[in-house]
């Protein structure tokens, strides 16, 4: 796949002079990334691992910009609404769950589980004015850990299904839920980061894989695959390093990080990555690290994670999380100069351009 000479300024041939990085300008690419600085509506997002939420109790968390109250019904069913009672505005998820619903603290309004008012006890409980109220739910599905909330534009029901990578639930991969909240770190510098192979050795050297590498130069391959994912992985390497992503279009991703003996049995860590916005600056992010890999084996390597392999993938977090920050959140992009090896977040930038424009064309 070609990357367009629209977006890339600067294609530096081995053995010539960099170019001199532009002067601030207006980046076009900017104003699209604000506008979609809070998410992108009509998709599914991880919002909550399943283990955060009780069985009695609502959460509230902030997500696409919009407070939520996540609760479980009866059947243990996992509920998100807006958290906000129509009433007078207070919080709902510091509400109780009695009979089926949600019930406001502040004045004991109860909302079934599509978040329709059913009882106002100041008015008797059932009366018609209750009808009229009514708070807005997101659809749920909940999948190997996590829960996924489907974010329309208008409240209509989901246009495609929930991501359900099959890694998630099947009895043959096994590991952990891992999750970062990248404050300071905008959604998209966050996916800008996962669909960039060629950082690690620089980024991550001394860590205990990321900082090896057979070379610095090397060439960025994108390709689409039958699923409508894109692989975007390095020509010249591969299990050396974080050396390809396949990149799931609007918000998650799989790769492969090489592990040597010492991490125990297993192969390669496969890696779902799962970004949300929370508000136009920060971002929640979900990695599922698991290994195809059961029985004793798998008890020896989740001994090996929590002994000594966690504190290593805290480290390359960190430092994740620090340079991101360091960009400035999207005052970077007045300054970049992007080269070949930035094919990947080319590509994932025509992909947000096309969602833009059938959203223009829809509206």
């Amino acid at each position: 796949m070609s990357v367009p000479t629209s977006e890339i300024k600067s294609l530096e041939r081995q053995g010539a002079p960099a170019a001199r990085a532009p002067a601030a300008r207006r980046n076009p690419w900017k104003e699209l990334e604000e506008r979609f600085a809070l998410g992108l509506r009509n998709h599914w997002y991880a919002i909550l691992p399943s283990d955060e939420l009780p069985a009695d109790k609502p959460v509230g968390i902030q997500r696409l910009g919009i407070e939520l109250a996540v609760w479980r019904d009866e059947q243990g069913v996992a509920r998100v609404f807006e958290d906000r009672c129509p009433h007078r505005g207070a919080k709902l998820s510091l509400g109780v769950q009695h009979d089926g619903g949600l019930r406001c603290w502040y004045h004991g309004w109860k909302f079934d589980i599509n978040g329709q008012c059913n009882s106002i006890p100041s008015e008797g409980g059932e009366c018609g004015i209750a009808q009229k109220a009514h708070v807005r739910s997101f659809p749920t599905e909940e999948h190997g850990g996590l829960i996924f909330a489907y974010f329309s534009s208008d409240d209509s029901a989901p246009a495609m299904p929930c991501p359900n990578p099959y890694e998630l639930e099947s009895d043959e991969w096994n590991g952990f839920i891992v999750r970062h909240h990248w404050q300071g770190v905008p959604w998209i510098r966050a996916m800008d980061n996962l669909i960039d192979p060629v950082h690690g050795p620089f980024l991550h050297s001394g860590t205990y894989t990321l900082g090896n590498t057979k070379g610095y130069a090397d060439t960025i391959e994108v390709r689409k695959n039958p699923d409508d994912s894109y692989y975007v992985g390095r020509k010249g390497q591969a299990l050396v390093n974080f050396d390809f992503t396949e990149y799931h279009f609007p918000n998650w991703f799989r790769l492969d990080i090489p592990y040597p003996w010492s991490a125990g049995p297993g192969g390669p860590m496969r890696i779902l990555v799962m970004v949300c916005p929370i508000d136009a600056e920060s971002c929640q992010v979900y990695m599922v690290r698991k290994r195809k890999i059961t029985g004793w084996k798998w008890w020896l390597w989740k001994a090996l994670w929590h002994i000594r392999l966690e504190k290593k993938m805290w480290q390359v977090i960190d430092q994740d999380v620090a340079i991101l920050a360091s960009q400035g959140g999207r005052t970077s992009l007045d300054h970049e100069l992007l080269v070949q090896s930035d094919a990947g977040l080319v590509t994932m930038r025509k992909l947000f351009r096309e969602a833009a424009q059938k959203e223009e064309a829809s509206s």
